[in-house]
């Protein structure tokens, strides 16, 4: 698959009208990355897969951690099948690789396999931040924004607590 480019991310952005600021930073690979600069929303990015191959990207907030057996539970699916996604399927089914997994990315699930996990919190957020599918600068935008974004993506996300 083609390398999710950070101009096509900016695109995206354009095409819907959504208003966003803009923060250039050295690379951050990790939340704990000593690069990533103060003050801007903590939010996980993170792509799972149960064993029958179902995606899910999930976002959320960086206070939460992943409960599994409660997220296998709203989904429906069996407590142990539900895993981390590999590198290869990151670059697979998003076109990006760790450290800059983000929902912008979701336009290269042109086989609509990733189904949207969003964290309930992430609706009382004033900004939500993201990487425009390169982790040297983050986009600032609302809620309803990535709404608006993920619908023009066709993706219609599953709000989980």
């Amino acid at each position: 698959m083609k390398m999710a480019t950070e101009q096509e991310a900016l695109d995206l952005l354009d095409s819907v009208s959504i208003t966003y600021r803009r923060v250039d930073h050295p690379a951050i690979w990790t939340m704990d990355d000593p690069n990533a600069p103060k003050g801007l929303p903590e939010v996980k990015n993170l792509l799972l897969k149960d064993k029958k191959s179902d995606q899910f990207y999930l976002y959320l907030t960086d206070n939460h951690r992943v409960n599994f057996k409660s997220l296998t539970d709203q989904l429906g699916l069996a407590h142990s099948r539900l895993k981390f996604a590999s590198e290869e399927e990151l670059e697979a089914h998003l076109g990006v690789v760790s450290g800059m997994v983000t929902p912008l990315a979701l336009m290269h699930d042109k086989d609509d396999q990733v189904k949207v996990l969003l964290n309930k919190s992430l609706e009382s957020m004033p900004e939500i931040s993201t990487h425009p599918n390169v982790n040297t600068a983050t986009i600032l935008m609302s809620y309803g924004d990535l709404l608006k974004v993920l619908a023009a993506m066709g993706k219609v996300p599953t709000i989980i607590n």
